[in-house]
Order: structure tokens, then C-alpha cells, then sequence
């Protein structure tokens, strides 16, 4: 039954319905305020290991979706285990645009950032989403190792300091020079000059997050179901 309005309230967010009074009860009965934001967690992992919780769906074996009241949020994603990575939307009335974010954002996670926030990375959903094509940086990708890109990652996100960077992944920072050389050598883009970091960010983040798009069609699946026949294509 919980399920049920969870996929009734996706279906109201995603085709701008308006509220009768059965969903309104349905949702007083569920706790749901609905004069009020809620935030959207996806969860990534183990579900055996993912927390209960009222307000939840799976969206296929990997992946549950949370929709948590603001301060909820934090206490929730401190609990987690440390196996299971957390993508975090922005406060919304609507769900079905904070669950976006969610999955947006928890294709960014890695064993180094667990959890990241959409409001930190949603200029890069513009980037991705944009017409900023860069042919050459895709062709040589697949020529670097997923570690190597990882350090490129997590080099940008730490201000370009191969000090910290070392240290968050605990290797030498000598280590963290011959990753980024890797890169520059097979790209020909040099990861420490500012003006090659655009083109090889779009890239990683292009690739990270290149199943966003069929996670979203799984989601619109949860909101179709609820169509009249008739009005599925």
C-alpha cells in the first residue's frame, strides 16, 4: 500500500496532476505533509544493507529511492553503511525533480565521496546536457584506467592540489603526478593547466553518468504504470 502511494505521488509530480482528496488522505495517513519540501535520496549498493524506511521504492536491484524531510536528511546518511553510496537532491515540492537530482548525483560517488549533493554538482548536469562535444578527449577514454581518471576526479575536486589529493587516496603524491601525466600524454590535455580541465571534465562526468538517462526512463516506467491504457504510447 506504501508502495503504492509512493508511485501514485511520483505519477501527480511527473504529469503535474491535481490533488483529489483520496491521495491528500492517502498522504496524511503516510505522514507526508505536502505543503512541504522533501529531499530525495538515492541509495547505490548492497539493498540487503540499505536502511527501512516509510517513504521508499526500489528502482531495480542496485538502487532505492528515499524521500526524506529536510532534517531527516543528515541523520539518515550518517547511518549508512559504509558500503553504500548516497546521491542527495535539493529540497522540492515536486519528487519526481529531486529524485533526478538524486540519480544524477550518485552516479558521481566513489569509494573516496560516498555521498555527494546535487546542489554541488548541478552545473556539471549542464555541461553534460549541453552541445559541448569533444571528440578527441572520448576516443582516447577507454586508453586510461579507471584509477588513473579516478585521481584526475578527485585531483579537480580538491582544488588542484596533488598534496591532498595524495592524501585522501593514500598514495604518494609522486603517484598522483604520474596519473596526471598519464592523462596529459594520452589526451594531450595537461590536467594541471586550467584550460585543458573543461574538456576533460565534460568527458569524465559524460562517461560516469551515461546510464542517467535509462535510470530516468526506469523512473517514468514507475509513473507510466499508473496511465490509463489508452494514454501509454
Amino acid at each position: 500500500m506504501l508502495q503504492n502511494f509512493m508511485t501514485q505521488w511520483l505519477y501527480i509530480s511527473d504529469y503535474d496532476t491535481a490533488l483529489d482528496q483520496a491521495f491528500i488522505s492517502k498522504a496524511k495517513i503516510n505522514g507526508v505533509d505536502l505543503e512541504q519540501r522533501y529531499i530525495a535520496v538515492v541509495l547505490s549498493g548492497d539493498q540487503r544493507r540499505m536502511p527501512e524506511h516509510r517513504l521508499a521504492l526500489n528502482l531495480d536491484t542496485k538502487r532505492r529511492i528515499y524521500v526524506l524531510s529536510v532534517e531527516g536528511v543528515q541523520p539518515f546518511l550518517d547511518a549508512l553503511a559504509p558500503d553504500i553510496f548516497a546521491g542527495v537532491g535539493g529540497a522540492h515540492f515536486d519528487i519526481s525533480t529531486g529524485i533526478k537530482e538524486a540519480l544524477f548525483a550518485v552516479l558521481l560517488t566513489n569509494e573516496f565521496e560516498r555521498v555527494v549533493i546535487f546542489n554541488r554538482v548541478g552545473y556539471l548536469y549542464d555541461l553534460v546536457k549541453s552541445d559541448l562535444v569533444y571528440p578527441n578527449v572520448a576516443a582516447y577514454y577507454e586508453r586510461i584506467d579507471d584509477e588513473t581518471w579516478l585521481t584526475f576526479w578527485e585531483y579537480v575536486q580538491h582544488l588542484s592540489s596533488t598534496k591532498e589529493t595524495a592524501c585522501l587516496m593514500l598514495v604518494h603524491p609522486k603517484t598522483i603526478v604520474y596519473r596526471l601525466n598519464k592523462i596529459c600524454a594520452t589526451t594531450g590535455l595537461n590536467p594541471k593547466q586550467g584550460v585543458d580541465l573543461l574538456p576533460l571534465i565534460v568527458t569524465y562526468v559524460r562517461k560516469q553518468t551515461a546510464s542517467f538517462d535509462n535510470l530516468v526512463n526506469e523512473l517514468q516506467s514507475l509513473s507510466d504504470s499508473l496511465l490509463p491504457r489508452d494514454k501509454v504510447d
